[in-house]
């Protein structure tokens, strides 16, 4: 695997491939052999991904994760061999283990090549195609994931892949351009039962799609995508999951295996959001996201009104026209009084409402992660957020939230902020004024990241800041006009 990587070794991360004690193996031989930034790249994957996502570890260890791709990722993967047919795209837990292949064809011919380098965890390869011919491909016995693009020709081979043992070895399976009757055959495969996250996103689904869903088994499913809808002429059913559609999903008892769930950009309403809140099936479910799904304030009622047993960690509500009573229903929800990750960006969310939200909803207690960018929450809902001294918090993005240079001075002035560890306020109007008031500030002790862009803060005032204790200290400092991290700094830390 690059650089002569010794052969006992990669057979042991194959044969192991679900385990982390191998790549730390491979972390120490890659010390041994003079290689301490590899060694300390694929330590840092092994550690994020076995952290929850809101976890406030995981913002340092994808700062540094970033800067070491930034300067080193395409170095490692030149390193490895070439493969006719086959491209190596990534890494996972710290080991290239990512292809995408020219064809199906090309994968036939070239995944055991390619086995022989690396783990080939992950493929990403076009649908098969007739000319692809159906020689069957040898299975991969560590492939974890695989994306298919492009788009089915016909049913046939829907069915060749649905007939293929491959699938057995899938924890994740990610399809485009499935209709109903394709995606009935596809997750009737008798070979998905390992299958743990089915993503069918930009699909020609709609309410028949889910009826032909709801039919499989999957006994091993836990994250289920169906957002967007498809862009396809070739068949005339709605390709919008809409209110009937979330009746048969409520319905569906495989519902309570799943704890990840993905609806964004369908729109079936406050009748179907309740209806899926309502359902005996829901109360496993962990992570929401009904994003851009035509929703209004009224519809957040459904939240109120869901199941006792539900509890949410992750909600996604992002793009929805929520206004002040949206607001006033999520902070009243019992469901998401423990939430780790709450977006609400572009929700038109007016100042008042919002800071009631901040002083009154349980869930500011517990949360890790609140996105509220292109709001108006203005000073007076930070003020309310910050009283609270949140104090798990510690990524707040406020992008285009009217807060002027009064906002920055109150975040800068309130120990409200001194857990936070990632902070964005750009787009916010903020002028030299906002800069000194951040650059003095004796707070804000933890912060990691600083987004100020696309404000118009004077030069010599972005410099003053970079330089200042905070600038220092700043793992990314975001300025107009000013690179990132500084001009001689490519790494941080």
């Amino acid at each position: 695997m690059g650089r002569g990587m010794d052969r006992a070794l990669l057979d042991y991360i194959v044969a192991h491939v679900d385990e982390d004690t191998p790549r730390l193996a491979y972390a120490d031989w890659l010390d041994e052999n003079d290689r301490p930034e590899h060694a300390e790249f694929v330590r840092v994957q092994v550690e994020r991904a076995g952290l929850p996502a809101w976890d406030p570890a995981q913002v340092r260890l994808r700062l540094r994760e970033e800067a070491l791709l930034k300067q080193f990722g395409e170095a490692w993967l030149a390193e490895m061999p070439r493969v006719e047919g086959a491209r190596w795209e990534g890494f996972r837990r710290g080991v290239v283990a990512e292809v995408s292949f020219a064809s199906y064809e090309a994968m036939r011919k070239s995944a055991q090549a390619c086995r022989a380098l690396a783990p080939v965890e992950a493929v990403t390869v076009r649908w098969p195609r007739r000319r692809d011919g159906r020689g069957e491909v040898e299975p991969i016995a560590e492939l974890r994931e695989l994306s298919l693009t492009g788009h089915p020709a016909r049913e046939e081979e829907v069915r060749w892949l649905a007939d293929s043992p491959q699938l057995s070895t899938l924890r994740a399976l990610t399809a485009r351009g499935l209709w109903p009757e394709g995606m009935g055959r596809l997750v009737a495969s008798p070979h998905l039962v390992a299958l743990k996250a089915l993503r069918i996103p930009s699909n020609n689904l709609g309410n028949a799609g889910i009826v032909a869903l709801v039919g499989a088994s999957l006994p091993a499913l836990e994250e289920l995508d169906l957002s967007g809808r498809g862009v396809s002429e070739r068949y005339n059913d709605d390709p919008i999951v809409r209110s009937p559609g979330m009746e048969s999903l409520a319905e569906w008892e495989g519902l309570a295996r799943v704890r990840s769930l993905t609806l964004s950009g369908n729109e079936f309403g406050a009748a179907g959001l309740r209806t899926l809140l309502r359902s005996p099936h829901v109360t496993g479910l962990k992570q929401l996201s009904v994003r851009g799904g035509r929703l209004n304030g009224g519809a957040m009622g459904a939240f109120r009104d869901a199941r006792p047993e539900l509890q949410l960690d992750a909600l996604d509500v992002g793009e929805n026209v929520l206004g002040a009573s949206g607001a006033d229903y999520l902070a009243g929800a019992r469901c998401l009084s423990e939430l780790k990750t709450l977006r609400l960006d572009r929700c038109e969310i007016p100042a008042a409402a919002a800071r009631l939200m901040a002083k009154q909803a349980p869930f500011i207690d517990t949360l890790r992660v609140l996105d509220v960018g292109h709001n108006h929450f203005g000073t007076i809902a930070l003020s309310g957020l910050l009283g609270r001294k949140p104090p798990a918090l510690h990524t707040l993005r406020l992008r285009d939230n009217d807060l002027f240079d009064k906002g920055a001075a109150l975040l800068a002035g309130s120990p409200g902020s001194d857990g936070l560890l990632e902070v964005d306020l750009s787009l916010n109007n903020l002028r030299a004024a906002a800069a000194r008031a951040l650059g003095a500030s004796p707070y804000l002790r933890g912060l990691l990241v600083l987004r100020l862009g696309d404000n118009p803060i004077p030069g010599p005032d972005t410099a003053a800041l970079a330089a200042s204790p905070l600038g220092k200290r700043l793992t990314v400092l975001e300025l107009p006009g000013l690179p990132l991290n500084g001009p001689d700094d490519p790494i941080p830390f």
